[in-house]
Formats: structure tokens, C-alpha cells, sequence
């Protein structure tokens, strides 16, 4: 099957409500400045007309204490000064008017004696003696105008009560058409009148048309700025969150590829990938447990270095059991199992090698086999002992009968002998086959395995000494107890001795060992110094019938695995250093036996050796 690489992407965190929470922040945060730099040039600009305004009237109210060349309205009138004035730029009008709102002065002449603003427009106005300003529209010229406005105090000494000469030179015609200060109530001499005690008030209009412009420019520059700050902002916001995730992104990936390394690692299948060069690109350490390789040693080899030809053949995919000799170490039965490393785009990077480690499935295997041969055996014996052995009684019986009546050492007696001797034999191995076929029903209780060393070594002794083999029993001292059937195990470990002293035919040392093991289990050692076990026949030692000696039933080590395995223990067989074997039977300490008596005794061994 092809598995696939997938690509990373960056991809932000961050959440979108989190985003949009700072983005509206900070959008609040330059809408607020931005609203308090409005307001900060409004007022600015407010201030600088309200003092443009304030400086023309107080610019007029000079001229007329001045009296304009000795006196008000003489030679060069205040009314050339007012239209010199208002011609300036950003000046819509000047003028003077009553209480009422009636026009005493203008820039405009023609002006003069019309009302500025209604009566009730005035009283709303209210002017005071300092400065005030409104915005007004004025409907006529279409146009909105900054209106600067108070009363109009262009007092001076000697003079009447607004500053003006009381007997002035009588104008010409033509300049009463430009009389300063003369209403409609002008007499035909050109006599004012009386306007002692008349309240007068000055408006000074002025052109906001250029600060608006300004401000608008201001307005577009300021918001302009804010954009850009804004954008700036949030640019800022989306980067450290950006930033903070692809922290978090590349912290996870970290901890993903760690947990995956370790995954990887501690995988009990072996996994090696061969990169698109040919070369090993990773083998984890089951693999190089298999191939017998340094830890990182398949790193970088050829893949012909590492695997056989017909796993390479597999590049696209495949799978089976074989024998496999990886890196050239010895072929260990494997299942492996091939498959094609692609990208999304479908493009081969490479191959992934499984490698399943069948060593301890074909030994189980094996087991199931000689379990399957011990039940078949079994059943055999069952039937057949019980029909051997009465016929054998009698053929003992008929030969010492007809024995007897021979003389003493005559050919006949001794044939009658010999025959007595076999049928003995023969009913010892019925007796073996009856007992390697009955049911390992246990009566157990607390034994010490000393004692039971003692008891074997006392029963074996007089074939020991028959073939000159000393018993160590310095080892077999004191020792752990556990939960047993003395009669059945005292037999195991009886069938373990004859072994150790029959492998000696020329003599040696039996030893005898009881102990602790390093995972808390009990154990008997017992040790030979003979010629060993053969390689070839460890793996049928525990087979029914199979023997190495001549004269052997090939029953007394599957009677004892029996035994031992029915007491939830294992016999394991080893090769000693020094020459000889060991054959060890570990057994759980009193207490912690998991078995219950009666049971059938091809429940254990589960990792012999």
C-alpha cells in the first residue's frame, strides 16, 4: 500500500474572534485620537478667526479714536477705511449697525441703512463688550461666514459719545451719497442725527471657505495618517499573533516529531526507509537489533548492503514471511512486509521496510506441535499399556515357572532369566508411558527446595557412585520454599539427576543449587560436567522417545518438563562455560502460585529455552 507524505503548511492560530477583538481595539484607539485631533483643530481654527475678527475691530475702533487727520469723517472717511479692510482676502464684510440691527456703517455702502439681522436675531446674538462668534448663512449670497461680533466702543476725549465730532464740515452732494454713519434719517443738509446713547454693535464677517479647505486637507491628511497607523496596527497585531502561533506550530511539531521518534524507537518491528538515493535514510532500533548493527550503523549504507534482493525486488510494494540475512549477520525468519513512500503529489520518495521478528512465533509453533505429538502419545498409551501389560504378567509368570525347572546355569534357565529381564523392562516403560499419560493431579504444599535436592541426590547416589560421579550438594543449602507436590516434583528433579550422571560415563562432578533469581522466582539447579548438548538436538530434547543413549526410553525429560510446567514452572537447559549443562527449574515462590491443583500440566512452560 503507498502511503503518503503530507506537506506542511503555515498555517496562523490565532483565533479569528481574538483578530477581530484587537483589530476593533485598535480601530477604536485611532478613531478616538482621531476625533480628539479633530476637535483640537477645530479649535485651533475657531481661535485664530475669533482673533483675526477680534484684531480688525480693535484695528477699527483705533482708527476711529484717531479721528482720521483731526477729526471723525473729515478729508479721508472711515468709510474708504472699511472697504479697504474688507477687500482684504478671507473678509466678507465689515460693518456697524444699531440695537436693532440696522446698518449705520458697511463695507458695502449700499448696505447702509438696511438691516443686517432682524431684531430678534440680534436680541439672540446679544453682543457683550468682548468678543463672541457664531457661524452664520447668509441666504442672500449664499454663502457661510465666521461672524465675529461685540459692542462698538470707539470712545475718546472731547468728543461726543461714540467718538464722533458734534459740528463736522457739511459733506458735498457727492459725498453724502458716502455719508460714514448716516441712516435714512439723514436730513437734507446732511445733519446726522443725535446718536448720543445708542448702543452700537460691529460684526466682522470672514471667509471660512479657506480654513475649511485647510481642514479638510488636514482632515484628509489626518485621516490618511490614521489608515496607515491602523493598517500598520493591526499588520502589527496579525504579526505577533503570527508569530506567537508559529512559535506554537513549530513547538508542536518539535513534540510531534519527538513522540514520533520515540514511537519509532521503541516500535518492537523492525523499520528501515530508503530514501530516494538508494541509501538507508532511518532504521529504528529493532532493526538494527536484527541486523546486528551499532546503534546508527545502517545510517547511510546501500540498500543491497542492508537488504537481500528479493526485498529490494518489493520497491512498489509487497509482503510475505522468509528467511532474511540482514547486513549480511545470519538469516533470522522474518516477516516483511514492503511499501512505496509518495508525496501528495504522488511522486516515490522512497520505500518503508517492516521487519517482524517470526523467532518467537516458530518457537510457539514448535511447542504447538510437541504438544499436539505429547497429547497423540498420550492417548496411545492410554490404550495400549493397559493391553500390554496384563499379557506381559503372564509371559513373566509361564517364564519363571518354566525357569525353575531347569537346572542352574543350564542354556535354558538362563534363557528363562533373560526373558523375565526384558518383560521387566518392558513394564517399566508401560509404566513410564502410564505415567507420562495420566493427569498431573497435584497435592500441593509448602516445600523447601533443599529438601528436595537432598531426597534426589540420596536416591541417585548408588548409580553415581557406579560411575565414579561426585554430588556437590554445598550449593543446595537452606533455600526458598515454595507450593508443590513433593512425590511429583521429587520425580522431575529424580529424571533430571540420571541424566547429569548417565551424560558421564567417565566419571565427574553432579552439582545441586537452590537459590533466588533476579525476578523473584525459586529455583534447582542441577549442574554435569559430560560432553553437553548437541545444538542440532536442543530443540527435541523435551520430545517423547527422543534419546541420545542406547538403552534410553526418551521419556524422563518429558515426564519432568510435564511435572514442572503442571507447577506453573519452565525447565530451561544450558551450556555451561567450563564444559557440561545446566539444567535449571525455575518455579514461583510460596504464595504467588497462579495455578490451581488438578491442573492439566500442559498449561505451563511458556518460555522455555
Amino acid at each position: 500500500m503507498l502511503q503518503r507524505i503530507k506537506q506542511w503548511s503555515f498555517r496562523g492560530g490565532a483565533s479569528p474572534l481574538l483578530v477581530l477583538g484587537a483589530a476593533g481595539i485598535l480601530a477604536a484607539v485611532v478613531t478616538v485620537m482621531a476625533v480628539i485631533d479633530l476637535g483640537r483643530e477645530k479649535q485651533y481654527v475657531t481661535q485664530l478667526l475669533l482673533e483675526k475678527g477680534a484684531a480688525l475691530i480693535k484695528a477699527f475702533e483705533a482708527g476711529t479714536r484717531t479721528g482720521m487727520r483731526g477729526g471723525f469723517g473729515a478729508d479721508i472717511r472711515l468709510q474708504h477705511l472699511l472697504e479697504e479692510t474688507a477687500n482684504q482676502s478671507g473678509i466678507f464684510y465689515i460693518a456697524v449697525t444699531d440695537e436693532h440691527g440696522r446698518i449705520l456703517a458697511h463695507s458695502d455702502a449700499s448696505r447702509i441703512g438696511q438691516s443686517l439681522f432682524t431684531a430678534e436675531v440680534m436680541a439672540d446674538l446679544a453682543p457683550e463688550a468682548r468678543e463672541q462668534w457664531r457661524l452664520a448663512l447668509e441666504e442672500q449670497a449664499d454663502r457661510k461666514s465666521f461672524l465675529v461680533y461685540r459692542r462698538f466702543v470707539p470712545s475718546s476725549l472731547g468728543r461726543g459719545p461714540h467718538g464722533f465730532l458734534t459740528s463736522p464740515p457739511k459733506p458735498s452732494p457727492r459725498e453724502r451719497n458716502r455719508e460714514f454713519l448716516c441712516t435714512e434719517d439723514c436730513d437734507g443738509k446732511g445733519v446726522r442725527r443725535n446718536l448720543s446713547g445708542v448702543p452700537l454693535d460691529i460684526f466682522v464677517g470672514l471667509d471660512v471657505a479657506p480654513i475649511e479647505a485647510a481642514r479638510r486637507a488636514d482632515l484628509h491628511n489626518m485621516l490618511t495618517t490614521a489608515a496607515v497607523v491602523l493598517i500598520l496596527g493591526l499588520g502589527g497585531v496579525l504579526g505577533l499573533f503570527w508569530a506567537q502561533s508559529y512559535r506554537a506550530q513549530k513547538k508542536a511539531l518539535r513534540q510531534t516529531t519527538a513522540l514520533a521518534s520515540e514511537v519509532v524507537a521503541a516500535m518492537p518491528a523492525g523499520l528501515v526507509l530508503i530514501g530516494p538515493d538508494g541509501r538507508v535514510a532511518m532504521a529504528n532500533g529493532a532493526a538494527e537489533t536484527l541486523a546486528g548493527a551499532a546503534p546508527g550503523g545502517l545510517i547511510g549504507l546501500e540498500a543491497a548492503a542492508v537488504l537481500p534482493a528479493e526485498v529490494r525486488d518489493w520497491a512498489g510494494g509487497g509482503e510475505g514471511e522468509m528467511d532474511v540475512s540482514l547486513a549480511g549477520g545470519p538469516a533470522v525468519p522474518l516477516g516483511v512486509s514492503v511499501s512505496a513512500v509518495c508525496t501528495e503529489e504522488g511522486v516515490p520518495v522512497g520505500s518503508l521496510v517492516v521487519l517482524r521478528d517470526l523467532r518467537q512465533v516458530r518457537q510457539l509453533e514448535a511447542e504447538v506441535r510437541r504438544r499436539e505429538k505429547l497429547a497423540a502419545v498420550g492417548n496411545l498409551a492410554a490404550g495400549v499399556a493397559h493391553e500390554i501389560r496384563n499379557p506381559l504378567s503372564s509371559i513373566r509368570g509361564y517364564a519363571t515357572y518354566f525357569g525353575g525347572k531347569f537346572a542352574p546355569g543350564s542354556e535354558d534357565r538362563q534363557a528363562a532369566e533373560i526373558m523375565v529381564r526384558e518383560v521387566d523392562r518392558l513394564n517399566r516403560v508401560i509404566s513410564e508411558l502410564i505415567e507420562f499419560a495420566r493427569p498431573s493431579d497435584l497435592r500441593r504444599r509448602p516445600v523447601l527446595l533443599s529438601d528436595l535436592a537432598g531426597h534426589a541426590a540420596r536416591l541417585i547416589r548408588p548409580d553415581a557412585l557406579a560411575r565414579n560421579v561426585v554430588i556437590d550438594l554445598s550449593r543446595a543449602v537452606g533455600g526458598p520454599e515454595v507450593m508443590a507436590d513433593p512425590d511429583r516434583l521429587a520425580q522431575a528433579v529424580l529424571n533430571l539427576c540420571l541424566n547429569a550422571v548417565q551424560a558421564m560415563d567417565g566419571g565427574g562432578v553432579m552439582g545441586l543449587a537452590v537459590g533466588l533469581g533476579p525476578d523473584g522466582r525459586a529455583y534447582l539447579e542441577v549442574t554435569d560436567t559430560g560432553g553437553g548438548i548437541d545444538p542440532a538436538d536442543r530443540d527435541r530434547i523435551f520430545d517423547p522417545y527422543f534419546t541420545t543413549k542406547a538403552r534410553g526410553t526418551g521419556l524422563g525429560l518429558p515426564i519432568a518438563h510435564k511435572i514442572v510446567a503442571a507447577h506453573d514452572g519452565e525447565i530451561r537447559l544450558l551450556a555451561r562455560p567450563e564444559g557440561g549443562t545446566a539444567a535449571v527449574v525455575w518455579l514461583p515462590v510460596a504464595g504467588e502460585t497462579r495455578t490451581d491443583a488438578g491442573e492439566d500440566a500442559d498449561a505451563g512452560d511458556r518460555s522455555r529455552s
